[in-house]
């Protein structure tokens, strides 16, 4: 609620305003009029409020409409500024429209309005709602004039291609005007945070209605159902990015598109020549985003998309710092489908993304995989923090190039989910030719050359017996999987017990029984096989287990061989290995099943710090309780070398969004005593505990009291 929320509409809401733009720019040379009386509104004709000086005319329109209600001011509000412009053409013209909160059609056409005036230098107007309007007046009413100059609000205008929402205007305030304001900063995060996870859920359920229409309508059916909501929203992502990136026009609203179809030859299926224009984007082309294969269904036509697409997500910003479009369309593409949750086909929570790659301190030069990247959130965000950290470097661009062509690396089985993981790459700045539909257990050429590995594979049983694992994969390389040593005696005994059972069965085979017998007699005679080539080759290592396990101990086997020895040898010992922040069903660590993999990970790995996190946690996400915990491990370069670094201990009850999707209190950052500085206090406790090479545990223990880390 603002000061102008309760005003009348006639007799006081633009005196206010005129009042208060008085004590805000009158100090910094402006002339305020109000084009009225003290008693009633401005008169139809002229606009609401002017402000000007020698070589800036400002007009000020105000309206207390909601939503369509504003269609039919926006006429007026172009001719006052069109008057304005023609009246005052020695003057830079500009245009504010304040209202209680702007509605996407009048966002829209002001988009429409100052592209058409792109290669002018003014004659831009910017939509600022009640609450934002109210902040930077009070900002400037507090302030000297000299605190924020004349130059510094006209730049905003020039921002017009990021005036996307009320929510995108406010950013654009923050960090162009009000970066030093840390509390106006988690205000803006919470109210970002608070909107756009009700645009997600409302995607999500207007995702899941459209592919029904594209079944209902015989236009598309089963997974190609879903295929073409996917590409659907790529191309409104895809042209919310030209936008705001490029200062390139939209396409994909509905007075833009259909431009768009006047020139076309089909007017019934230009939405297929739309999207054949952007899968030949020499950027896309050259990554192979899309193949011959990704195509609209031929019955899918226009009238269809800008009545069930265009029209229906019109309302909402895809391209925005917080709302994951492709993400919901994932979300919907796995209940679609039938995804089994219990292997983990789902979201990490946004916020432990967000936590792990805090956590995960990365440096500029590092090399990040994640070996089962789902959309690539963890790719992303690792991105936006190594970009963020080269600011003040030299060769600046240089280095951001190389984070987002060269440095982040992501595998997913999924066909569909890869391409997705590239899309949300392409979206995010780049990356996407590193990102490759294939089994992320099995990249061997990788092997040693990654620095960090931030990853939550299947929270489920993988088997490890597929076709595409040889036995040099489960011999070798997968040393998690349980073997049991047999001596030659016990294997010939073995092969006895096999030729017994083999007779016992065939002597039992009539026809009702045949099928079933002769499936048994075929896995006898295989593994006698096997046991026959281990005797002739003196091999006594015999896999004895389920050919199941969970997919965390499979993928910290497999992280072992790509992380580095020694990604930084200025650090302690300790601290010098490649790094793997890894989310794991809380079985591998504490069930008598999976001792082999605890031992595993002590032998291999110096463990940093172990973070549980509460069973509510992935329910926003996948609808289902699993227990997890985060593994902070940094890889030996010496097996026999012993950890003397203690291990960093905590658990999670909240993550920031509870289990009805509503924001929560967030106990793994940014809350005072939340875990991550915690963390990273205790790693300087470690840190100044050494003693040259040895660590001091007492001088450590010295810290804390009562369980507590002491200054």
């Amino acid at each position: 609620m603002t000061k102008y929320d309760n005003l009348d509409a006639s007799k006081e809401i633009e005196q206010v305003i005129t009042q208060d733009l008085k004590r805000a720019l009158e100090k910094r040379g402006f002339t305020i009029v109000h084009n009225s009386n003290t008693q009633s509104h401005s008169p139809a004709g002229k606009s609401d409020i002017e402000l000007y000086n020698n070589g800036v005319h400002i007009n000020v329109e105000i309206t207390k409409s909601y939503k369509s209600s504003q269609d039919r001011e926006w006429q007026s509000i172009k001719d006052h500024f069109e008057e304005t412009i023609k009246n005052h053409s020695n003057k830079n013209c500009f245009l504010i429209f304040v209202s209680p909160e702007t509605y996407y059609r009048t966002i829209n056409s002001i988009k429409d309005w100052n592209f058409a005036h792109i290669k002018d230098k003014d004659k831009k107007i910017m939509p600022v709602c009640f609450s934002t309007f109210e902040l930077l007046i009070n900002k400037l009413i507090e302030s000297t004039k000299e605190k924020y100059p004349l130059k510094e609000l006209l730049n905003l205008f020039n921002n017009f291609v990021k005036f996307i929402d009320d929510e995108s205007i406010l950013r654009e305030f923050y960090e162009n005007l009000f970066s030093t304001d840390l509390q106006l900063k988690n205000e803006i995060e919470k109210r970002e945070e608070e909107r756009h996870q009700k645009v997600v859920e409302e995607l999500i359920s207007g995702f899941k209605q459209l592919e029904q229409k594209l079944r209902d309508e015989g236009i598309a059916t089963g997974e190609r159902a879903i295929r073409n909501v996917i590409y659907l929203v790529f191309i409104k992502l895809y042209e919310e990015k030209k936008e705001k990136e490029e200062s390139q026009r939209n396409r994909f609203t509905i007075s833009t598109f259909r431009e768009y179809q006047v020139n076309m030859r089909d007017k019934k299926k230009s939405i297929h020549k739309l999207f054949n224009d952007i899968k030949n984007d020499a950027e896309l082309k050259s990554c192979k985003l899309f193949s011959n294969e990704d195509v609209l269904a031929t019955r899918l036509e226009d009238d269809f998309v800008i009545a069930q697409f265009i029209e229906s997500f019109e309302p909402y910003a895809f391209y925005t710092t917080k709302v994951d479009g492709l993400g919901a369309a994932y979300e919907v593409l796995g209940q679609l489908s039938g995804k089994d949750t219990k292997l983990g086909q789902f979201f990490t929570p946004e916020n432990v993304v967000k936590f792990m790659v805090k956590l995960a301190e990365l440096d500029t030069e590092d090399i990040v995989f994640d070996p089962a990247c789902g959309t690539a959130r963890f790719l992303t965000h690792s991105m936006e923090d190594m970009v963020n950290k080269t600011m003040g470097m030299r060769d600046q661009k240089n280095k951001i190039e190389n984070i987002k062509k060269k440095q982040l690396l992501g595998t997913d089985f999924d066909p569909t989910v890869a391409k997705l993981a590239k899309m949300n790459m392409y979206i995010h700045g780049d990356g996407k030719t590193n990102i490759l539909d294939e089994d992320g257990l099995t990249q061997i050429d990788k092997d040693k050359k990654i620095d960090v590995i931030l990853t939550n594979p299947p929270l489920g049983d993988l088997d490890y017996y597929s076709s595409r694992y040889d036995d040099d994969f489960r011999k070798k390389r997968m040393e998690v999987i349980p073997k049991k040593n047999l001596t030659k005696e016990k294997l010939e005994k073995a092969i006895e017990n096999i030729k017994i059972n083999t007779e016992k069965l065939t002597k039992q085979i009539n026809v009702n029984k045949i099928k079933k017998i002769k499936e048994r007699l075929n896995e006898l005679k295989k593994t006698q096989s096997e046991l026959e080539y281990k005797i002739n080759h003196n091999e006594s290592d015999y896999i004895v287990s389920s050919k199941l396990m969970k997919g965390g101990g499979l993928f910290l086997n497999a992280c072992k061989h790509y992380l580095k020895d020694c990604r930084n040898n200025s650090e302690k010992i300790e601290w010098q290995g490649g790094k793997v922040l890894i989310v794991l069903d809380e079985g591998i660590l504490n069930t008598d099943n999976y001792k082999e993999v605890r031992e595993f990970i002590k032998k291999n790995f110096y463990i940093k710090a172990i973070i549980s996190l509460t069973k509510d946690a992935f329910v926003p996400v996948s609808k289902t309780m699993t227990k997890t915990s985060i593994l902070y491990a940094i890889k030996k370069a010496d097996l026999d070398s012993l950890q003397v670094e203690p291990i960093f201990f905590a658990h999670v009850d909240k993550v920031g969004l509870n289990t009805k999707k509503k924001v929560c209190e967030n106990h793994l950052f940014d809350s005072g005593k939340d875990i991550l500085s915690k963390f990273f206090e205790f790693k300087k406790a470690i840190v100044t505990s050494y003693e040259g090479l040895n660590f001091n545990r007492k001088k450590f223990e010295s810290y804390f009291k009562a369980g507590e880390i002491n200054g």
